[in-house]
């Protein structure tokens, strides 16, 4: 998202207003074995027209385990490189606050000036830290914003599956609820439905059974790259493929809303627990608090 490279008034930018935004953010040559510093800030923030010339998506949508494997290996770098820049970013904020407290017209046009550039450096942070993780790694940004489309879509239907799932359990419950109103009935006993009554129960059961099962079968290559991500690390959870998913979405790092000072000890613990989930996932084991066996690998 563009931010402005300056800001809008001589105004000290609210505190909370910058721990939101950064709540929001989010193989070729390259460096495997990556650190935060070894990311290059002045390369562009978005995926280049030569990056994108030379990715081309495969017609079946469906994902490669080495392409998993190098968008965790990205999404790990990023949170690294997230978590030093919003330092530096933290520290510049408190430093206008504590300028504020001065009072003066100096310090008014200091903190604009200081306000512009946090805001620039933010932006450049929060648009730019996947992009970037993915070249320093030597993966084509193209095709890693592609993987973590896919990503997403894989969070979205494990969401859903669990309500799709009942659905057709519902169905066959009502069904066989009304089945077996129509044996008693037969045999004499009064259940207080007529046979309308036990017709329109089978026909709704039917509808909720009909609209689950498209449901699910739309999911297409959702389905097959949860497939693959079942074959590639077994003793991952859905509900951990459902956090790796989401989280890395186009927002990036957004389930973290309380992505806070570095001297918060408790966002910092939660930003621990929220990345550990990744590591998990690429070391194919389960995560503490996610320990529930797959919905379905069949």
């Amino acid at each position: 998202m563009p931010f402005p490279a300056r800001a809008p008034r001589p105004a000290l930018l609210p505190a909370g207003l910058l721990v939101l935004a950064l709540a929001a953010c989010g193989g070729g040559d390259g460096n495997a074995d990556a650190r935060p510093e070894d990311v290059d800030m002045d390369t562009p923030i978005a995926v280049t027209d030569e990056e994108q010339a030379k990715f081309r998506a495969p017609a079946d949508s469906v994902l490669t385990p080495a392409q998993v494997e190098a968008y965790l290996k990205t999404s790990l770098l990023q949170f690294d490189l997230v978590r030093r820049e919003s330092a530096g970013i933290h520290a510049q904020v408190t430093e206008m606050e504590e300028r504020e407290k001065k009072g003066g017209a100096l310090s008014g046009l200091r903190n604009m000036m200081a306000a512009g550039q946090t805001l620039y450096r933010m932006g450049d942070m929060l648009g730019g830290s996947y992009v970037r993780s993915a070249r320093t790694l030597g993966h084509n940004p193209a095709e890693m914003e592609w993987v973590r489309e896919r990503m997403v879509e894989v969070a979205g239907y494990v969401a859903m599956k669990p309500m799709y799932e009942a659905a057709a359990k519902s169905a066959a419950e009502l069904r066989a609820q009304a089945e077996e109103m129509r044996r008693l009935r037969a045999g004499g006993q009064e259940t207080g439905y007529d046979e309308d009554d036990l017709r329109q129960m089978i026909a709704s059961a039917d509808r909720m059974e009909a609209d689950a099962k498209t449901q699910m079968e739309a999911a297409g290559a959702v389905k097959a790259n949860l497939d693959v991500l079942h074959r590639f690390r077994p003793a991952v959870t859905d509900p951990m493929w459902g956090t790796v998913g989401f989280a890395g979405g186009t927002a990036g790092l957004v389930t973290l809303t309380g992505l806070g000072s570095p001297q918060d000890a408790e966002s910092q613990s939660k930003f621990d627990e929220f990345r550990r989930v990744y590591e998990d996932a690429l070391a194919n084991r389960v995560s503490q608090g996610m320990e529930e066996s797959p919905v379905s690998q069949e």
